[in-house]
């Protein structure tokens, strides 16, 4: 049994950890909101890096007061996080693997000169539309699972409400860049959420 200090080291990197995935969403859509004037500025990712400090620092300031107030009591469900976890992983490193570390920073999308645009449409990216982002979901909810912590929980409902508009505004931006071919593959392949049974398979790009 882990000793009561433990568990509250625990309970704090959960919380921790929550306020950054938790802002993931509002800073892309501070990026894909004003694409156009980030690629005209002269040192975005020096500014847009401090800004997502400061939406760490928000994000836990607001939520503090609740990360040692648990939802509920009963400590059962601690066991499913490390199944949504692994789901993460497996999401993370196959997701990667499509997807060039440029790509994942937004550095090609802020920075498109002599990168041409490409459709990934193969792999994690043949089951939904934003693998990662369902890594991001299954992360956080297997956190907070594990604490049940109300910080924790209202991180989780923010990420996904803000998530929702994060995702309508990066798709309006493929759409405008690829046309056709996006919308064949939204049409073949969900958003977010697997299709486990009737799922199409995607086109190739």
């Amino acid at each position: 049994m882990l000793s009561a200090h433990a568990i509250a080291l625990l309970d704090t990197t959960a919380w921790l950890i929550c306020g950054i995935y938790a802002t993931i969403p509002a800073y892309w859509i501070l990026v894909h909101g004003w694409t156009d004037r980030w690629r005209a500025a002269r040192h975005k990712l020096k500014v847009l890096g401090p800004l997502w400090t400061v939406m760490w620092l928000a994000a836990w300031a607001i939520s503090a007061p609740w990360r040692n107030l648990q939802l509920y009591e009963r400590p059962a469900t601690w066991v499913v996080a490390p199944l949504l976890w692994a789901v993460s992983v497996t999401l993370y490193i196959r997701g990667g693997r499509e997807l060039s570390l440029m790509r994942v920073i937004g550095r090609d999308e802020l920075e498109p000169a002599g990168r041409p645009p490409q459709l990934i449409t193969t792999g994690t990216h043949a089951l939904v539309r934003h693998p990662l982002y369902l890594g991001h979901v299954c992360t956080m909810l297997g956190l907070c699972l594990a604490t049940r912590s109300t910080a924790c929980f209202a991180l989780w409902v923010f990420a996904l409400l803000t998530g929702y508009g994060m995702v309508r505004l990066e798709e309006r931006e493929l759409l405008n860049r690829f046309g056709q071919a996006w919308r064949e593959y939204c049409s073949a392949t969900p958003c977010i959420l697997p299709r486990w049974t009737g799922r199409r398979s995607s086109p190739r790009a």
